[in-house]
């Protein structure tokens, strides 16, 4: 009896892990969806009207988790030399705007507006991938 008991036992964490694999991966593919989404979300709202600013809009992910991806405009290709001591990045400028400028926010905006939807088809996702394997 013992010996079934311990059979059924690893069966079932054989079954956990394959299942918390299956979710991992499902997660991290709809994160990598859904940070695309809003990148191309932030593009269609930057202003087009000045340099690379549409273009430096992109996804980065982490280097030491794949569930943690980030989205970031600016860099590079936003950075103009310097017109006082440091060189200015208009990414930043046109979301928060400057002495000069009224700011344009393009970022946080489409952030906030997106967050509970993004949260929500994660959830959907997991929740479809449990109930899809579950069912098995």
């Amino acid at each position: 009896m013992a010996r079934r008991v311990n059979q059924s036992v690893a069966r079932f964490r054989k079954l956990t892990e394959e299942l918390k694999a299956e979710v991992h991966a499902e997660a991290v593919k709809e994160l990598n969806a859904q940070a695309d989404n809003l990148a191309r979300l932030m593009v269609l709202a930057a202003p087009h009207d000045e340099g690379n600013l549409e273009h430096s809009v992109r996804k980065v992910p982490d280097r030491t988790k794949d569930t943690v991806v980030r989205v970031v405009a600016g860099g590079r290709l936003t950075t103009r030399p310097a017109v006082s001591s440091k060189p200015f990045d208009y990414a930043r400028g046109d979301e928060f705007g400057t002495a000069k400028m009224t700011a344009r926010p393009f970022f946080f905006p489409t952030y906030r507006l997106t967050k509970k939807k993004m949260i929500s088809a994660m959830k959907r996702k997991l929740t479809k991938s449990i109930k899809n394997r579950s069912a098995e």
